[in-house]
């Protein structure tokens, strides 16, 4: 018997159809197709569709059974130029999906920001309540003892200079000036994905990446070899997920010669010292 007659037979002996197996294992459904078919077509890599098969194996409970029949040979899936070899080796995860450990500490990193600015700003406030003149509760306007009282003066010192606009506050507009750039960098990744501008593309990644080696060189692959790709976006939202951090989630349908794909996406951006850029990417179909 063959893997994908096991995990087919299996399958359907649980009752469950291609739905329902990609929302319990995390696999997309065209994988899961190509997989009951025998190919591996829909993979970046060997590695990347063994994974993938081991996955379901493990949710169907036959994981052992495939692992005894697995043989890299039976995959066909497409290979990464050699020029594009250092690209490919990778300790990170080989389907996508959320990083345990990275997530655990972006999260500790997120709660002990979020405690330090909280005591910057108790000590700020109680700083200016200490170094505050006693006059000035009593002069609102600013105006010392020896100067100009008139309406005028007292006009100037509260004026904000002409054709300045009044802050709804750092945090609110931070917030939306945050969002805008993320909207904007959504729009330029599926610019540069469609066009194969290949070094521009890369550039939004950040070196934190989870598996960005490998991630970029199947990307690399791919637009390399391709006479035209298609991705649009759809269904976006976005939602603060940290300090100058926001995950935005996604349907992505995306078209390249042979190869379709319908998937929904998680993909959170942050700011960093080299400007806003991909922290992490992943499946949640």
């Amino acid at each position: 018997m063959s893997i994908p007659q096991l995990i087919r037979e299996a399958r359907l002996a649980q009752q469950l159809d291609l739905d329902a197996l990609s929302r319990k294992t995390g696999v997309a459904k065209n994988h899961l197709v190509d997989i009951e078919a025998g190919k591996g077509s829909s993979f970046h890599t060997v590695l990347y569709c063994r994974r993938a098969v081991m996955t379901v194996a493990q949710a169907l409970n036959i994981q052992e059974q495939a692992e005894s029949l697995w043989r890299d040979e039976d995959w066909q899936t497409p290979t990464i130029p050699a020029r594009l070899a250092g690209l490919g080796d990778s300790s990170g995860p080989l389907l996508p999906g959320p990083d345990r450990e990275s997530e655990a500490s972006r999260r500790g990193l997120i709660v002990a920001g979020a405690v330090g600015l909280l005591f910057v700003a108790v000590l700020a406030l109680n700083r200016i309540d200490r170094d505050e003149p006693p006059a000035r509760a009593q002069n609102p306007g600013g105006i010392s003892a020896g100067q100009d009282a008139s309406p005028s003066a007292a006009t100037s010192a509260v004026q904000p200079p002409s054709g300045s606009a009044v802050s709804a506050g750092p945090n609110v507009e931070s917030a939306t000036a945050l969002r805008s750039e993320v909207e904007r960098g959504m729009q330029e990744w599926a610019r540069l994905w469609r066009s194969r501008s290949i070094e521009a593309y890369v550039a939004l990644y950040a070196a934190e990446f989870p598996g960005i080696q490998e991630h970029l060189g199947a990307r690399r692959a791919r637009m390399s070899q391709a006479s035209f790709i298609e991705v649009e976006l759809s269904e976006l939202s976005y939602r603060e997920t940290g300090p100058s951090e926001i995950t935005v989630r996604f349907r992505q349908t995306y078209r390249a010669d042979a190869y379709r794909s319908d998937d929904v996406k998680e993909m959170v951006w942050r700011r960093t010292s080299q400007g806003l850029r991909i922290w992490s990417e992943r499946l949640v179909n």
